[in-house]
């Protein structure tokens, strides 16, 4: 079956506008609503089918209620921050691993979405864990922001990856995940 398609006829050298060149377009390929368009409102009426009329209804975050169990309680912080340090050879436990262990671990919720904030204090520095696939640089001045949503509970290593200077090879990050309700019994102490 033939297609026809509309022409438009134009005088060399003659400028149309953008609206008439459209025009033919629309009502060829939208047929429907070459009629509502005209009226200036959005054709919305047949969205919900046959001998339905779509309600349209403003929402608001605080239409919905809160669940009980995040009211109970201390407040939870939604930041904290704290200085972490390289396990010395010395003081290892069995099962830590040389390097990469340190004294105090960034616990983190699972099934939650996770901002960093990442800047840097005095060189460039590259805050990198890979298990995670997160990698930004720490620039002085700088903020950068990456985001994680971490699924499984575990202990996840990294390390500065850039050559930062001489204890370069001595800034480990080690991410502990944990359960949600866990996570809130830990932070309470913060």
């Amino acid at each position: 079956q033939a297609c026809t398609f509309p022409r438009l006829s134009l005088a060399p050298g003659s400028l149309v506008p953008l609206g008439a060149m459209l025009g033919p377009l629309k009502s060829f390929f939208w047929p429907q609503r070459a009629g509502a368009e005209s009226s200036g409102s959005p054709a919305i009426e047949n969205l919900g089918g046959q001998g339905r009329r779509s309600r349209v209804q403003d929402v608001r975050a605080e239409d919905y209620a809160t669940p009980e169990k995040y009211l109970e309680g201390a407040e939870i912080p939604t930041f904290y921050q704290f200085q972490s340090n390289l396990v010395a050879d010395e003081d290892l436990k069995p099962g830590m691993i040389r390097n990469l262990e340190v004294d105090k671990r960034l616990t983190l919720p699972t099934r939650t979405h996770i901002r960093f904030l990442v800047t840097g204090q005095d060189v460039l520095h590259s805050f990198s864990i890979p298990s995670l696939g997160l990698k930004t640089d720490a620039t002085p001045g700088r903020i950068n922001r990456i985001n994680t949503f971490i699924q499984r509970e575990g202990v996840f290593y990294g390390q500065c990856s850039e050559l930062c200077g001489t204890l370069h090879g001595f800034m480990p990050i080690v991410v502990e995940a944990v359960s949600p309700e866990t996570y809130a019994a830990h932070a309470r102490k913060w």
